[in-house]
């Protein structure tokens, strides 16, 4: 008996108030992807409807903090800020303004497509490339062991729980264990939440990217 599997459609994303020629751009950028993100027209800047992601640079412009208010924009779907303003302490103002995700515009192709799709599934995702500074001078770990920072690291990064299982060697419910302790010595009880705090505490360096081989659980 033959298994028929049913191919997932691609995420449906759009731009929202960028100029023809980043939009085409984009699209091209993205057209080697076009099974897994599907780039809907935008002309003359106005999002298209019925996405699944509206991508727009909330960020654009903004230089210090605090500020009275994000000004929303009308959009389909979650709301993800791609911007080149992709500065760490920017992104709670972002995050606490209704945005699934922030992104930089400086990622390259097949990295942004992992993003969109994380965000696609429910999860945030913070991405501002491999050379941005932590996101705060004083970083307090003390609290949290080597190995519930490198899963933090790696959750505020918007990796999913099998990839950190994965990439750290360890089983699910070793994960979930570590997760759980990370949570509550942190003061947190959603993923969500989680990713705001290590925003905040300057987990968005490369820890959670490659697995330190000096880590043990």
């Amino acid at each position: 008996m033959t298994v028929m599997t049913r191919r997932r459609r691609p995420v449906r994303v759009t731009l929202a108030h960028e100029c023809d020629l980043v939009t085409v751009g984009f699209a091209g950028m993205l057209a080697p992807y076009a099974h897994r993100v599907q780039v809907l027209p935008s002309p003359g800047g106005v999002p298209a409807r019925d996405v699944d992601l509206t991508l727009h640079d909330t960020l654009a412009g903004v230089k210090d903090l605090p500020l009275a208010a994000v000004h929303p924009i009308a959009h389909d779907g979650r709301l993800v800020a791609w911007t080149w303003n992709a500065r760490p302490q920017l992104v709670e103002l972002a995050l606490g303004h209704g945005v699934s995700g922030v992104l930089s515009k400086a990622l390259p192709a097949g990295r942004l497509v992992a993003a969109l799709e994380s965000i696609h599934r429910g999860r945030p995702v913070v991405d501002l490339g491999n050379d941005q500074p932590p996101a705060s001078e004083g970083v307090a770990t003390e609290a949290l062991t080597p190995r519930e920072a490198q899963v933090i690291a790696m959750i505020t990064q918007g990796l999913d729980n099998q990839s950190i299982a994965d990439s750290a060697s360890i089983s699910i419910n070793s994960l979930k264990s570590y997760i759980r302790s990370a949570y509550r010595k942190m003061g947190v009880t959603s993923r969500s939440q989680a990713v705001l705090w290590g925003v905040r505490h300057g987990y968005l360096g490369s820890i959670g990217r490659e697995q330190d081989p000096e880590l043990t659980a």
